[in-house]
């Protein structure tokens, strides 16, 4: 019995290894007739009948749990709600999570979600979901426990640094597409992707060719937005920093097995025209928008502004295991052109601005010009404009990637002339 326990569970949990690697390490074959010394005591000693199925299962879990919280077991259903929630990971409460020391890490919400809207940000640990510790959760199991139907209400304790726990109770909604936006500072072009879904590069063209029209020649350059980005499609990543790359590699992926390794490289093109950009990142930006950040920042294309991203930089393959389901493993990790690993370090910005709350004061005090003297020329109406700055709040780092930009589009300008 133990023979074959320790055969099923060689077959079911280390399919990946080679023969080779097995007889290198002769304790390997010690270590599975010990577990299946445990998976038999259970399996006849517990004090309830547990399925065999249940068991394995179990096991699996637990070994690739204590890998990292990306390598995962899923069975037939769950490898099925994967793929039909692969697009719309940002529906119910539009919050990207990973898991950390046992419990669920915010790696950034989504814009206009629940999550956003009442005030959670990266960095913050759920605890509780409905009244169940996620403490023993893996990923797949806390991500099914956030997601519900709109309308209903999950209640989670969150633990934030530097404040007492506290309970908040979030209205799942049916969130809608994160979609790109643009606008204009001057000559100068705002951009921002608050997620990578599979069309985002249409959107991000069609951004830039609005910008172009609206202001020509004109347009100094771009900031591309990528704060609290909490990733999306790796794929979409890479085409969009193609977009503005003309050639040479993006991104790289590196792994144990060769195979397991690539670059990618970008094709002919720059949607911009090599016009100036600044790519603004902080602690939630993650995956996919750190793929765009390095890619851009490594490549020289656009000067990093903000803090150290979140680094969330691993690439899954996914293995069947027959008819008993599927095993999600981490096999490499992304590295930018210059080698450094987002897992690891991050994407690390040239010129790090902490966020800052500044608030324009009121002009109590108006300063004295000549216009305020006595017997001065009366103006005619419409002459003179108001300045409205009572309570206005700025976006200090954004503020300073205009300085910047447009600083950028000086230089450029005076080595042309």
């Amino acid at each position: 019995m133990r023979a074959s326990v320790a055969g099923i569970v060689a077959a079911a949990t280390l399919g990946l290894l080679t023969a080779d690697t097995l007889a290198a390490d002769a304790r390997t074959y010690t270590q599975l007739n010990l577990f299946g010394d445990a998976y038999d005591r259970v399996r006849r000693a517990y004090v309830e009948p547990v399925a065999d199925e249940f068991l394995i299962r179990s096991a699996i879990n637990g070994l690739l749990a204590a890998l990292d919280p990306d390598s995962v077991f899923l069975t037939p259903k769950d490898y099925q709600d994967l793929l039909a929630n692969k697009v719309r990971v940002y529906d119910g409460l539009g919050l990207e999570i990973t898991m950390s020391e046992g419990v669920a890490a915010v790696v950034a919400p989504v814009d206009g979600g629940p999550a956003a809207v009442a005030g959670l940000r990266t960095g913050d640990l759920i605890v509780d979901i409905n009244g169940t510790p996620v403490y023993g959760m893996n990923l797949t199991e806390t991500i099914q426990a956030l997601q519900g139907q709109p309308g209903t209400t999950a209640d989670l304790v969150i633990v934030r640094q530097g404040s007492d726990p506290f309970r908040l109770a979030l209205k799942r909604e049916a969130v809608g597409e994160p979609q790109v936006t643009m606008r204009t500072r001057g000559n100068e072009g705002y951009v921002r992707i608050p997620y990578f879904t599979p069309n985002v590069l249409a959107q991000v063209t069609k951004s830039v060719n609005d910008l172009s029209a609206r202001l020509g020649d004109n347009l100094e350059g771009i900031i591309l937005d990528l704060r609290n980005t909490p990733g999306g499609s790796h794929e979409a990543a890479l085409q969009v920093a193609d977009a503005f790359l003309t050639e040479g590699p993006m991104m790289g992926i590196k792994g144990r097995a060769e195979g397991d390794s690539k670059t990618f490289n970008a094709t002919p093109g720059d949607i911009l025209n090599g016009r100036p950009m600044v790519v603004l990142i902080d602690g939630g930006t993650a995956g996919a928008a750190e793929i765009v950040a390095g890619a851009l920042k490594d490549r020289g294309r656009a000067i990093a502004l903000g803090t150290t991203t979140f680094k969330r930089g691993s690439a899954q393959s996914m293995v069947q295991m027959g008819d008993f389901g599927y095993v999600q493993l981490t096999t490499g990790y992304y590295v930018t052109p210059k080698g450094a690993s987002i897992q690891n370090d991050g994407i690390v910005p040239e010129t790090v601005v902490e966020p800052a709350r500044v608030i324009l004061p009121e002009d109590r005090f108006p300063r004295r010009t000549e216009a305020t003297l006595r017997g001065a020329l009366d103006i005619p109406a419409g002459g003179r404009q108001a300045v409205a700055t009572e309570g206005a709040e700025v976006d200090y780092q954004l503020a300073r990637a205009f300085d910047l930009l447009h600083a950028l589009a000086l230089v450029r300008q005076i080595a042309a002339n």
